[in-house]
């Protein structure tokens, strides 16, 4: 019997939030507004990784794998500022999905 939770899903969706709020604390500090985008990948990302920290849930592997990528492109975009954090969580993100093993855990 394995852990109900997945501990690299939750600090991929954890990392994904704090950058979220870094980003745009950091864009209205500047005077600038937040690209949609970048507000939609990140949150996109945050949630599918939250969905899928609990083991039991379907298509764990897939979403964790898209967040990753998704994660991952952007960290590589945004290296020059705040991609560092963020390509971080999009490779933890990648890890969870590739230790997950395609089903749903079995309820206890």
């Amino acid at each position: 019997m394995g852990r109900r939770w997945d501990l690299l899903a939750a600090i991929a969706a954890v990392t994904s939030a704090v950058m979220l709020t870094a980003y745009v604390v950091i864009m209205r500090g500047q005077g600038d507004a937040p690209l949609w985008w970048v507000l939609a990948a990140l949150g996109v990302s945050m949630v599918l990784c939250a969905y899928a920290v609990d083991r039991r849930r379907a298509h764990r592997r897939g979403l964790l794998g898209f967040a990753g990528v998704v994660l991952v492109i952007l960290g590589v975009l945004s290296l020059l500022s705040i991609g560092c954090p963020i390509l971080i969580g999009g490779v933890t993100a990648l890890i969870a999905a590739a230790t997950a093993n395609g089903k749903p855990a079995e309820p206890r």
